[in-house]
């Protein structure tokens, strides 16, 4: 296999290996001549196609004389090349999409960025307000491993590596020599550690439950000595290890000691002499002393940046390298440029946000047009005999380059889910389009009471007026109407109610796309909360495009299809494939116009589609995971709003606020209809972000 332009594609084509055992069975079940020598495609249309694409072996029977010679052949069977597939991607919007993305994320990062140490969320603060401090950005460049720190030791080090490394070694040696005299001697409380110790004595514990040193399935997380430890943190990990020993907790037989004849004493030697053993090979503990070492400016960030020179990682211009060297260019200011220009990539700092995807499907086929999952990985590399240190380095990479973020990752899809719930309020006759919903800013009809996110309220709405403005109170009432069973709310009820609504969007199974997909999680909890889209909704990128390709186009929910054509090099037959229509949404044309109406005035709202001659209808989705990392980022949309043509569905994981994902889908629509050419979206720097409302829409 030779796949050009791999990156845009790897995750979409997949790539072929050696079949295993349990590939094997499979495959024979379709076709029995298929054997262990055999290679086979392991993931994508490579693996769902294989035996499209696999063709016909080649055979002959041959006779030998005793001495192996061959004197004569018959029985001749050429060897016949499989089918060719056509895939329905336009390459140019694939590509377009891959680097408007990895753009847009560098962007992010810049506006969220401040020459700070540290950030905590403050009380009552959320995702949408995190900000990301400098000292993280240069500790990234070793915690992902840009900066190789093994070439630190190398006899061709250069003078910064050297000096580094001696700064590495001078903090490993202390950091050694204060947790021995804290182990053994010292024996403080875990809470009146630094948080650099608490850390440290944190990480080891993670380490003896996970090499099975302390038996997790033997602990009673009720016992008082462990809540001390683990929740009130007022004993010292010397206690607690010894505590862990006498409760026969510890797994003796992996400290190569005899359990017959061994003491606590003994015992607790044996864990100490496992613990520093296993720290000084360990690249994760290693790593914890480089944060440190940052934190504390024992590296500093113009050392971060002179490493980056020195090992080649970044190409300078020779007047800002002159500035930087005398001193009057910052660290800081270095690293913006850098990150700014794509010298250094969202993939490679594996900060939030370092992935995203793109969807865009042709809502009148069911064709998926492009499926874009950033960051990726050469397949070329993968095929044709594993490269071992490439794939070992894709498996530690943060950003998780394997992963198909259109497909495989799910998160909650926030508003965008509101449409889901019109519908269902529509259809189950709560609400009509003409009824008013007054949003008074909390919704005290269930304990605790879920607030809106505009404080105060949007007042009276209608079902187009919701949508419009995002409004949580008007269907936390949708939402709580469907649950209504005479006089009395039940839950349970408007779940059901809702995952129907659900499903009529596809939105209970994969999309249909013939790749490798994440089933979708429908709630089942809280349905005044899953009616805004949280609860414990999980949908991906593909599933949320199969959604909205069914609002665009009024009701046709296809399973979406990746391949156009089947084409058989042999006989030139032509296998024409289509998307297949899951079903048919059988609703009201009032109740679709005033979804429609309320999706058009969406992106009438924002500022940044003022200046694009195509109308564009949406809804964003902001969804907090985690108050401690940024919101989840979506936009589905469609346009033209008056004959639908193209949908872009847009998440960005921890992206913020959906106002980022929906300047995204506007640069797409900018390139998808000839409004701007690829050179006025893609500039090589990261692109300007506008805006950037921070709500829970």
């Amino acid at each position: 296999r030779k796949y050009n332009e791999s990156i845009y594609f790897s995750q979409i084509i997949g790539y072929t290996g050696k079949v295993n055992p349990e590939e094997l069975v499979e495959l024979q079940e379709q076709n029995e001549s298929y054997d262990l020598n055999d290679t086979v495609g392991k993931s994508g249309i490579e693996a769902s196609m294989e035996i499209e694409l696999q063709g016909d072996k080649g055979k002959e029977t041959v006779y030998v004389d005793n001495l192996g010679k061959v004197i004569e052949t018959r029985d001749r069977v050429e060897p016949s090349a499989g089918n060719d597939i056509w895939l329905t991607l336009d390459t140019e919007l694939q590509k377009v999409g891959y680097h408007l993305l990895e753009s847009k994320l560098a962007a992010i990062l810049l506006a969220r960025m401040d020459n700070i140490k540290e950030y905590h969320v403050p009380e009552g603060g959320s995702g949408g307000d995190i900000r990301i401090p400098i000292y993280d950005v240069y500790f990234a460049c070793i915690n992902n491993n840009i900066i190789d720190t093994a070439h630190f030791a190398d006899r061709n080090a250069k003078e910064t590596e050297k000096l580094v490394h001696q700064t590495y070694l001078d903090k490993k040696a202390a950091v050694r020599a204060t947790l021995r005299e804290e182990l053994e001697e010292t024996c403080t409380p875990y809470e009146d550690l630094t948080a650099e110790y608490q850390n440290y004595e944190s990480y080891i514990v993670s380490m003896l439950y996970e090499n099975d040193i302390i038996m997790k399935s033997a602990i009673d997380q009720k016992d008082a000595t462990y809540i001390a430890w683990t929740k009130d943190e007022v004993i010292s990990l010397n206690e607690y290890l010894n505590y862990t020993i006498a409760k026969n907790w510890v797994n003796v037989s992996r400290l190569d000691i005899d359990s017959r004849y061994s003491d606590s004493v003994e015992i607790y030697q044996k864990i100490m002499d496992y613990i520093f053993e296993k720290l000084d090979v360990d690249d994760d503990f290693d790593k914890r002393l480089y944060r440190y070492m940052i934190n504390n400016d024992e590296l500093t960030g113009k050392q971060i940046c002179q490493l980056l020179l020195e090992q080649n990682l970044v190409e300078v211009p020779e007047d800002e390298l002159q500035k930087f060297e005398a001193g009057t260019e910052t660290a800081y200011a270095f690293m913006r440029k850098r990150i700014e220009n794509l010298d250094i990539t969202p993939a490679q700092l594996a900060l939030d946000p370092h992935s995203a995807s793109i969807v865009v499907t042709d809502v009148k086929t069911g064709n998926v047009l492009a499926l874009v999952s950033y960051p990726s990985y050469d397949n070329n590399k993968m095929a044709n005999g594993v490269d071992a240190a490439y794939f070992a380095s894709l498996q530690n990479d943060l950003s998780s380059p394997l992963i198909n973020y259109a497909t495989q990752q799910r998160t909650a899809p926030g508003s965008t889910f509101k449409i889901a719930a019109a519908t269902a309020g529509l259809t189950e006759g709560v609400v009509s389009t003409k009824d008013v919903i007054f949003c008074s800013g909390i919704f005290d009809k269930i304990t605790p009471p879920p607030r809106c996110w505009r404080l105060g309220g949007h007042g009276s709405l209608d079902v187009t007026g919701g949508i419009q403005h995002s409004c949580n109170g008007f269907f936390y009432e949708v939402g709580y109407r469907l649950g209504i069973v005479g006089d009395t709310y039940n839950s349970d009820v408007a779940l059901n109610k809702l995952a129907r609504a659900a499903d009529l969007f596809g939105l209970t199974e994969t999309s249909g796309v013939e790749i490798e997909e994440y089933t979708p999680m429908v709630s089942d909890e809280d349905a005044v909360r899953t009616a805004i889209g949280h609860g414990n909704s999980d949908y991906t990128t593909a599933g949320l495009a199969r959604y909205v390709t069914t609002i665009a186009n009024g009701g046709t929910c296809y399973n979406l299809t990746l391949v156009d054509k089947i084409e058989n090099k042999n006989t030139n037959f032509v296998q024409n494939n289509e998307a297949q229509v899951r079903n048919q949404i059988d609703m009201d044309e009032a109740y679709w116009e005033a979804i429609h109406t309320g999706m058009r005035r969406v992106v009438e709202g924002k500022k940044y589609y003022a200046d694009l001659d195509v109308n564009v209808a949406g809804k964003t989705g902001t969804a907090q995971e985690n108050r401690n990392r940024p919101n989840h980022a979506l936009f589905i949309s469609y346009a033209p709003y008056e004959d639908p043509e193209i949908s872009v569905t847009v998440r960005v994981a921890y992206g913020y606020t959906s106002d980022y994902s929906a300047q995204i889908a506007r640069d797409v629509y900018a390139y998808y209809f000839g409004l701007k050419d690829e050179n006025d979206i893609i500039t090589g720097t990261a692109g300007a972000l506008e805006g950037g409302e921070i709500n829970a829409d």
